[in-house]
């Protein structure tokens, strides 16, 4: 008989990616592994491979360090897309989702789903999402999707 398989029941790979996304300084301490890895006369390319992110965001770590040392680093503020809604339209909605059944919107379910988040978005606040980005609406509430479950609280 082998041995047991070690297990973490605590959180789910995707939460613990979501804490690990969050945390500046762990993701300052990675950025830095990888220009070190680099130093140590490793491919950009292998050092990506390791890291599961591409070789070009490699090589743009190792020039913003050689530029700006470690603050080179450190995330940029005002990067990337804005979002459609405002914080406080965000926790109204989660605030929806938690308190309210998907019936009281006029959707025939019993839990909540991405295409039935979005339609209360819609009439909310006449913003409208593609359906593939529900998920991560959800996930930037703070909330998990549990197949057969629905929409249920990320801790």
């Amino acid at each position: 008989m082998g041995k047991p398989v070690l297990k973490v029941n605590r959180k789910t790979p995707e939460g613990i990616a979501g804490i690990l996304k969050n945390n500046a300084d762990f993701l300052l301490a990675t950025r830095l592994n990888m220009v070190y890895h680099v130093a140590r006369g490793h491919s950009s390319r292998e050092v990506a491979s390791w890291y599961g992110v591409s070789f070009k965001q490699v090589v743009n770590w190792v020039h913003r360090f050689e530029q700006n040392g470690v603050e080179g680093l450190e995330n940029r503020s005002g990067r990337g897309r804005k979002s459609y809604l405002t914080d406080q339209q965000m926790d109204k909605i989660r605030s929806i989702v938690l308190e309210k059944s998907p019936e009281d919107y006029g959707i025939n379910a019993k839990n909540w789903s991405g295409p039935g988040i979005l339609k209360v978005i819609k009439e909310q606040f006449e913003v409208d999402y593609k359906p593939s980005q529900s998920y991560k609406l959800i996930e930037k509430m703070g909330l998990g999707f549990k197949k057969g479950s629905g929409v249920t609280i990320v801790e």
